[in-house]
């Protein structure tokens, strides 16, 4: 794919830096690189406002984005891209448009449509729009494009040393993940295997919630079992690197699979999901993939105990970063 000449207005909410990422991989390809954070901040109550209804703030919303509109109205843009669209509103969507009439402009969802109540409104001002579900493209009608996996974990696909762990499972406290995350962890123990489990807050104010509303799931835990910073990239990578067997939790709203699941196939490893969606997609293999009961998960000794089977060469590379940014620019 070749970029050169060519220059992008992107936006993206910051999200455990898959932006950067997509901003390091149009950049290998020669594109000139604009890139916004959507939202105007990302604390904690920034967030929470925007997802209940970004009319709320909307003021401050706006204030951020006429400065983005007027820094940028002057630039001849090639592609505008945005991701999610959480915190846009239709009227400053349609006033950046308006300053660059011959961009193509492009939506990505990477959630379901059900977790952004934003998202119907807008979809009608672009020119190509996607999502990572395939039910949400049969529902409303916009092309289907599963998430993709970085390029740094093809090089965690050729570490042939011997791994630390059986069980990885690095993720934030949402829904039933702790009671998931345990039941797994135990059964995996049990089989004679090593589990490494890092359960992330954003803060201690979501820890203390969710303690309060799941209070039956989080009566023998204490908050030295959770973390209130992200893990970093490299470190992620190495746990990658080490691990056998990775977990995938998605969120109960969601039935595209997750960017955890992308990333278990570059890296080829085995994985454990409740995403019984998986078993339609052509990288499928029952001794690579466990689907697991949500409300009563239990581990297969046979699948504990195959061996990782190689998937074919072209349908790896259907998922990879670059390929998806193909498909997404159509080139």
């Amino acid at each position: 794919m070749d970029l050169k000449g060519k220059r992008i207005l992107f936006f993206s909410a910051k999200a455990f830096g898959i932006p950067e990422n997509i901003v390091d991989a149009l950049k290998t390809f020669g594109a000139k690189v604009d890139y916004y954070d959507e939202r105007p901040a990302n604390s904690f109550i920034v967030k929470a406002l925007i997802r209940i209804n970004r009319n709320l703030i909307g003021a401050y919303i706006n204030k951020y984005h006429f400065k983005i509109i007027e820094n940028t109205k002057h630039f001849k843009y090639d592609y505008i891209i945005l991701i999610k669209g959480e915190s846009f509103s239709e009227h400053n969507l349609q006033k950046l448009l308006s300053y660059h009439p011959d961009a193509i402009s492009i939506v990505y969802h990477w959630d379901s449509i059900a977790n952004n109540h934003n998202a119907i409104s807008l979809l009608n001002n672009f020119d190509k729009a996607f999502s990572f579900d395939r039910h949400d493209c049969e529902k409303i009608g916009i092309n289907f494009l599963p998430l993709f996996y970085y390029n740094e974990y093809r090089d965690i696909a050729e570490y042939t040393e011997k791994v630390d762990y059986d069980l990885l499972f690095v993720g934030t406290t949402h829904s039933d993940r702790y009671r998931f995350i345990k039941s797994i962890a135990s059964q995996i123990k049990a089989l004679g295997g090593k589990c490494f489990t890092y359960f992330f807050f954003q803060g201690k104010i979501m820890y203390y919630k969710y303690r309060l509303y799941n209070y039956s799931e989080m009566k023998n835990a204490h908050i030295s079992d959770f973390h209130f910073k992200p893990i970093d990239k490299q470190q992620l990578l190495e746990l990658y690197k080490k691990s056998r067997i990775i977990v995938d939790i998605q969120h109960p709203k969601q039935s595209g699979l997750t960017l955890r699941t992308m990333e278990a196939l570059g890296a080829k490893k085995k994985l454990i999901t409740t995403n019984g969606d998986v078993k339609f997609y052509d990288f499928y293999h029952p001794d690579n993939i466990l689907i697991v009961d949500r409300q009563n998960p239990m581990i297969d000794k046979a699948f504990f105990d195959a061996v990782y089977k190689d998937i074919p060469k072209d349908i790896y590379e259907k998922y990879s970063i670059n390929t998806w940014l193909e498909n997404l620019l159509s080139l």
